[in-house]
């Protein structure tokens, strides 16, 4: 699992930016919050996901706050 800092999210888009703890930045989306109930986060909300390569770059999926 990969860690990161919370850039900024908009809630009614549903989509923001994590910073990984190297540096790099990958979207996420809502759908990819594992938040029990709530699918947001707040700007630098810790966060904890699992991190793979789309086709279009980085990716996060399971993400959920620490």
């Amino acid at each position: 699992m990969a860690t990161g800092v919370v850039r900024w999210f908009d809630p009614q888009r549903g989509t923001g930016l994590i910073v990984l703890d190297d540096g790099r930045e990958v979207p996420v989306h809502r759908a990819q919050i594992d938040g029990g109930g709530s699918q947001s986060l707040s700007p630098h909300d810790r966060v904890q996901f699992d991190l793979h390569e789309a086709d279009t770059g980085p990716a996060v999926t399971g993400v959920f706050r620490l």
